[in-house]
Order: C-alpha cells, then structure tokens, then sequence
C-alpha cells in the first residue's frame, strides 16, 4: 500500500513538473498530501517530525514545514544564498571574467585543436570551483576560449559542446548540491569535498576530456562542417568591467580560507562556508574602494549581494525546501521502509536502491533541464538506506549529487545549453548529440568508483552491464542513422 502511495505520488510530481509546472509548488503540495494520507490511515506518527506539538496532528504538518523553514534558512539555506551573492557580485566587479582570461591564456599558445578541446574542458571544470553559475561561466569561456578553438579548425558544434559541458561535474564548496550533500550526510563541506569528491571527480573529469576529444574529432570528420568566422557569433572578450589583474585571486578566497581553516591545514583553525564568504564578500569591498576611491559607488554594490541573496532563495533555498516535505512525506507513508523489505525479500541490495536513485535523479535531470529538484528529493533519504546497508552516507550521496550536473548537461532546454547554442549558431539538439557519449560514459565510471569505493560494486554489476549494452546498442544505431538519412 505504501509504496504504490509513493509510486502515484512520484509519478504525479514528475508528470507535473516535466509539463513546465512550479517544482517548488508541485513538491511542496505532493509531499503535505502524502503527509496527510500518512496521518488518515496511521502509517506514521506525524508528532515526532517536529520540534514541538501542536496538539493536532494536522497542524502539526505544517509546523514541519515552519521547523524546515527555520533549519535551512539558518544553516544551508543562508550558506547557498551568500555563495549566490558572492558569485553574482564577482562577475559585476570584473573578477571572474579576470579569472577566465588570464587562467585561458597558456592555451592559445598550443596548436592541437582537439587536444585543446580537451584542456579547455578541464580548464572550465576547474573553474566552475570558483564560478558556480554554468550559464556564466558558458558565457565567460565563449568570449575568450571560443574563438580560439574556432581559429584553429575545431567546429562551432564542437567547441560549444566542450564549453557546455564545463559544469557538468558539480563538485567543491561553492556547488550549492555539494553544500546540501555534506550537510545531510553530516559532514564539513571541505572534508565531502577532499575525501569523498575529489578521488571520483578527478578521474571522471579527465575520462570525459578524453572522450570529448574522441567524439568531437569524429564527429567533425563525418559531418565536415565549416569553420565560420568566430566575429560572426562570438561576444566580444573585452565586454564588461577591467578589473585588475589581481582581481582573479577575489573568487578563490572562499575555497582558500576554507582549506587553510580546516584539518588539513591548521588544526587550530576552523572556519564556516558562510564566515568564509563573508570575510571574501568585505575584503573584496575594501579592494573596490582602493580602485575606485568611491564610497558610496561601493556601499551601492554590496546591495548586488543582497539582492541575488533574496534571488537564490526564492528559487534554490525554496526548492530544497519542498524537496524536504516531499521527501517526508514518502518516509511518513513508510514507502522508504518498504522498499528496503522488499529489496531483501527479492535478494535486491540496498546499494541497488541507492543505484536506481540515481538513474532516476540522471533521467529526470536530463529531461528538465535541471536536476534540483530530484536531487533535492531523494537527499534526505540516503541516509537511512546507507544506515541499512552498513556504508557511508557521503560516499552514497554523491552519485546522486553528481548525476544531477552530469544529467543536466544531456538535456536540449537546460539554460547552458541554449544560451551558447544561440551564440555558435548552433542547435541546442546538435550540441546534447555531441555531449552524450562524453557525459554517459562519465557517468558510468563516476559509478563504479564510487561504489567501488564504497565496497559494493559487485552488487551493481549486473545493473550496470545492463545500463552498458543498452548504450551500446543506441550508439550503433544512431550511427547507422547518420550513415543512412533516409532511415527516419
């Protein structure tokens, strides 16, 4: 009864937010009508969700969702928003675009085309530390690393897949994802970051420069498209505030001083995301009054802070807050439960589970565009199957967590997608074409190192040859589509 409860209510959710409905409202409301139903025929008892009971058990839903509102606002909520104003803030003082342009410059000085496709990819995932929005940063490297790549003979398809696939691998302090995966998990962003996602993402990043490379080289080869003029469709690299060169160490401050305020530098030391931001939010105010010698110029512009602040939290903080009402609404209904009995009756692993949470966060992430709002979903519930089966919630988190960025890169409508499409003069679909191969076959080995990891790759095995062959098969086929166009 449970799970069927929670199958109709996934089902209903998805269907909703795949036809352009509010995430936020859609997941909020599914998760207080589940919510509801668990109260109606006694599957859970409500009361032990929230801090303090109201007396009635159905007001005491929506004091849940006043105890989220309280949490997260004060704790990740407030990390994820000043992280969003202090990106924001840097690509209005200059610093990020500073950033992209001297860190691209020791490329333009190789002349292997493609092998400088799969450099700039690392360059951006790099970056993307540093520059968490994956439109900005799209942006940034069309205007500086576009029409070099363009000049040396590389499509405009194929460069615009590599550029857009610079975000794809969502990892470091500054990814709001992350910031939500540590804290559920219970660890320190710095400690998820080092231990748990630097061993898988470094690896699976340089798989997927390698494939690029690979897939771009053939797909130009069969395709023999024109180099177009890059005047023709690119920004222009010199748009935008000059700001000093030393401006490009402003976006790495709160990486910096969170890893030298941590175990792995002083021990003595111990520094929060939000402190760090804000130590890096003034000490770029006092740099902006050095070069402008304006106060009130300045004080003016930490109100952009403010403002993008308010922004992320109507459309991230908010999200992540329905996500956690729908989430327990499945837990109340005791679907969570019963999908682990019925793994262990059938011989299905936990880690099977934990498997099929990602594909779905993947598939769903591929076909909206974005991959919050399943991420967000299934987050809070890791930790209880990772209890079961006796692993690490951080090192189960983070398939999950990364399959949302990898997901988003294979989706036409994503925003990073369109956005440089439109300036190539491309289609978004010819671009998703040439960033599949690359992002699936990262996504299977980000896969099997994390569950190899966590020591249940055998359990997955058979699943993931499944996954294998059927990607194989849909390679050859679109393969043989492209030799022969009038198959239809």
């Amino acid at each position: 009864m449970s799970l069927l409860i929670a199958l109709i209510a996934v089902i209903f959710a998805g269907r909703l937010i795949l036809k352009k409905y509010n995430p936020q409202a859609v997941l909020l409301l599914t998760g207080l009508a589940l919510l509801f139903i668990a109260q109606i025929f006694n599957m859970s008892d409500i009361s032990g969700l929230v801090k303090k009971t109201t007396g009635v058990s159905a007001f005491d839903t929506f004091e849940f969702i006043r105890d989220t509102l309280s949490v997260r606002l004060g704790g990740l909520g407030l990390q994820i928003m000043l992280i969003g104003g202090f990106a924001v803030y840097m690509s209005a003082i200059g610093a990020s675009q500073v950033l992209v342009r001297l860190t691209s410059r020791p490329l333009q000085k190789l002349n292997s085309p493609y092998l400088l496709l799969g450099l700039a990819l690392i360059l951006g995932q790099f970056l993307s530390l540093f520059i968490s929005s994956a439109t900005g940063l799209g942006l940034l490297l069309m205007a500086t690393l576009y029409p070099l790549l363009t000049r040396l003979g590389c499509s405009r398809a194929a460069v615009a897949a590599v550029i857009a696939s610079t975000c794809a691998v969502e990892f470091g302090p500054g990814s709001g994802n992350s910031v939500l995966a540590a804290k559920t998990a219970g660890v320190e962003v710095v400690e998820y970051f080092v231990r748990d996602q630097l061993p898988v993402v470094v690896p699976v990043v340089l798989f997927i420069a390698v494939l690029h490379i690979v897939v771009q080289r053939f797909f130009d080869k069969r395709q023999r498209e024109e180099t177009a003029p890059q005047s023709d469709v690119t920004l222009n690299e010199n748009e935008g505030p000059q700001a000093p060169i030393f401006y490009m160490c402003l976006p790495m401050l709160p990486l910096v001083l969170m890893l030298l305020c941590s175990s792995l530098a002083f021990s003595q030391l111990r520094i929060t995301l939000d402190t760090a931001v804000l130590i890096s939010v003034f000490i770029s105010l006092f740099c902006e009054y050095l070069r402008h010698r304006n106060a009130r110029d300045v004080m003016a512009g930490l109100q952009r802070v403010f403002d993008s602040m308010g922004s992320v939290f109507a459309t991230v903080v908010t999200l992540i807050i329905a996500g956690e009402v729908f989430s327990a609404g499945l837990k109340a209904t005791g679907a969570v439960d019963a999908l682990l009995n019925m793994s262990s009756e059938f011989g299905l692993s936990a880690a099977s589970i934990i498997l099929l949470m990602t594909l779905i966060t993947f598939s769903i992430s591929a076909l909206m565009g974005s991959g919050n709002a399943a991420f967000f979903s299934f987050a809070p519930m890791v930790p209880e199957i990772s209890k079961h089966i006796g692993s690490d919630v951080a090192v189960m988190m983070l398939p999950i967590q990364l399959s949302a960025g990898i997901g988003r890169t294979l989706s036409p409508i994503a925003g990073v997608i369109i956005a440089i499409a439109g300036i190539a003069g491309v289609s978004p679909v010819e671009i998703v074409k040439r960033t599949a191969l690359p992002m699936l076959g990262g996504w299977l080995l980000m896969l099997v190192l994390t569950f190899m990891r966590a020591g249940h790759l055998v359990n997955i095995l058979p699943w993931l040859a499944g996954m294998i062959v059927l990607m194989l098969i849909g390679a050859l086929a679109l393969r043989k589509r492209q030799a022969n166009p009038k198959i239809a």
